[in-house]
């Protein structure tokens, strides 16, 4: 029987006179030097979903002078199926704010500031607790335990534009302007928030830096396996008997393991369709083909991508067209309209679905795949960029079912 790995997920950490940082203490202790070298030997990919090295991001930004840098925590989870960075603001926000500092000492910035998505009311509320009690016992705006860091911190609430789950459009958000994505580059790291050098974490990221810099949990970065390493915080939900939030450890468990044990199997014994992997923006991989270890490079391989850790399993039940119909209104609401391939496109894409008719079968695959790749080319932002993908996965695997004509080619 798989089991849970425990190291992200804990008991609650909310009493601030309870919690002794021994992550901080240890990298201002090393210095920060060494400290990035941790995170970079540890091999910790970004948990948000591009799964970029956050060691590297670090090393890139303290190589940069400048007067001032920011360092952000990206709280702005809105791929549906995703609830993880909830639970660790919620349950263990001192292992954040932990993390936020890690982060902000290594890179050399001064200011921080946590976004957290607009909806995540309880969140908002117990982790400006956690600041308003960080300020009080000297732990934010004063120097820390005797060193030359002091971190000032804010807390900023999104206003529920999933696209804001994008690094840029994150930083125009907390600037006070429209929440549109930028061009890039400049990447963050050389002009970021108020044209200054920032680095942006996801929530999750920053809580695996803290578990990797604590004296007591050196085994963290031997877990898992080469090109993948740590454990991951796994969203299960869909037609699944035990949905939830599980940690597993990277290379040691299946994605049918996934779903059959740790899920408990499908509802009413239902035979599973296909399982998203990854929230709505990435591939799907169908029932028969889940017996592979849970990693960055086994999702590659198959086209697909572990993204935010959001795994959705799918029974026969549902109807193919009304799910990729659901999929595409999303996109289509939630562009922010800065570049005009992925507005357009995506609403060209939501009105070929829905003038879709299986018996006149009047749809023909490659105009969905030449709409999909000029949004995929041209779009500035990852929500453009992987808006298709589900839907071309479902065409792909069963075009023949669907009736629609032609091949969607990837």
């Amino acid at each position: 029987m798989s089991k849970e790995k425990f190291y992200l997920k804990g008991d609650q950490l909310l009493d601030i006179s309870d919690y002794n940082f021994k992550s901080i203490k240890n990298a201002l202790k090393l210095g920060r030097e060494k400290t990035i070298q941790k995170i970079k030997d540890s091999e910790l990919k970004g948990r948000g979903g591009a799964g970029f090295p956050t060691g590297i991001k670090w090393e890139m930004a303290a190589n940069i002078e400048a007067q001032e840098k920011f360092l952000v925590c990206n709280g702005d989870e809105g791929e549906p199926g995703t609830f993880k960075d909830r639970y660790l603001l919620e349950e263990r926000p001192l292992k954040v704010l932990e993390g936020i500092m890690l982060a902000a000492y290594a890179v050399g910035a001064d200011k921080a500031y946590i976004y957290i998505r607009g909806e995540y009311s309880k969140a908002i509320d117990v982790f400006s607790k956690i600041i308003e009690a960080a300020e009080k016992e000297k732990i934010l705006n004063e120097y820390l335990f005797n060193s030359d860091f002091k971190l000032e911190l804010k807390l900023v609430r999104g206003a529920g534009a999933y696209v804001c789950g994008d690094e840029t459009s994150l930083l125009n958000s907390i600037e006070g302007k429209r929440g549109r994505s930028r061009i890039k580059p400049p990447y963050p790291i050389e002009k970021g928030l108020y044209n200054q050098p920032t680095v942006v974490n996801n929530v999750e990221s920053l809580c695996c830096a803290a578990e990797i810099l604590n004296p007591e949990s050196e085994e963290f970065s031997s877990l898992g396996i080469e090109g993948s390493r740590g454990t991951k915080l796994l969203c299960l939900s869909g037609d699944l008997n035990k949905p939830g939030l599980y940690e597993v450890e990277f290379g040691k468990i299946t994605l049918k393991e996934i779903i059959y044990e740790l899920g408990g199997g499908i509802k009413t014994n239902a035979d599973l369709r296909f399982v998203v992997p990854g929230g709505i923006s990435t591939s799907l991989i169908k029932a028969d083909s889940l017996d592979f270890p849970y990693s960055y490079q086994e999702f590659e391989e198959r086209g697909s991508s572990l993204g935010s850790g959001a795994v959705i399993a799918v029974s026969k039940k549902h109807d193919l067209l009304d799910l990729m119909l659901n999929v595409s209104r999303f996109y289509m609401d939630e562009t922010c309209g800065t570049c005009f391939p992925c507005r357009e496109g995506n609403r060209q894409i939501n009105k070929i679905l829905k003038s879709f008719k299986p018996e006149s079968n009047k749809i023909n695959a490659e105009l969905i795949n030449d709409i999909g790749n000029t949004i995929r080319l041209a779009a500035r932002c990852g929500l453009g960029q992987s808006s298709l993908n589900f839907i071309t996965s479902v065409i792909q695997n069963y075009g023949e079912e669907l009736r629609i004509g032609g091949k969607i080619y990837v």
